[in-house]
């Protein structure tokens, strides 16, 4: 594959952090929506084998569909390069940024947490996961030819805090 339209994926350990957040909100969905709520805890009605089955079972359930998310996400989030820019490619979704839409890179947020933030010529900003060898990173620095200063960009477009 060369150079252009070649993929890159973000660190897993880092997107495993962001999937924290829905891992937990799936889990609370899933078991306060189907589960019996620990009522064989505090049930003395006869049916306390079927109230643990139920909660085994959603579970099983939970796991089984956080390790699917988990799967699809490894697989399906990824950055393709092309010649003029990049697409940024999340499940079903293709974000597609140019090189020279990009004015300023917060390289300091940037190296802290190994997740790039820059801002685009229309006043949007974009955190991206890197990938496990900044590749990403150095092409974005490369090829953007209309990187400014934090100062240059904020004067452009002074209601937007950097």
């Amino acid at each position: 594959m060369s150079e252009s339209n070649k993929k890159l994926y973000p660190n897993r350990s880092r997107l495993i952090k962001t999937f924290i957040l829905y891992a937990i909100v799936l889990l609370v969905l899933i078991y306060g929506i189907f589960s019996s709520r620990f009522a064989w805890a505090y049930k003395n009605d006869g049916n306390e084998s079927s109230y643990i089955i139920q909660d085994v079972i959603v579970i099983i359930i939970y796991i089984i569909l956080a390790i699917v998310s988990l799967f699809i996400l490894f697989k399906e989030n990824y950055y393709v390069i092309l010649n003029d820019g990049f697409v940024h490619h999340r499940w079903v979704k293709d974000l597609k940024i140019r090189f020279n839409e990009i004015l300023y890179i917060d390289e300091e947020y940037t190296k802290k947490n190994k997740t790039i933030l820059f801002y685009t010529d229309k006043g949007s900003s974009f955190f991206m996961i890197l990938d496990d060898e900044d590749k990403l990173y150095n092409l974005i620095k490369e090829k953007s030819k209309n990187l400014m200063s934090k100062d240059e960009y904020h004067k452009k477009f002074p209601k937007i805090s950097l």
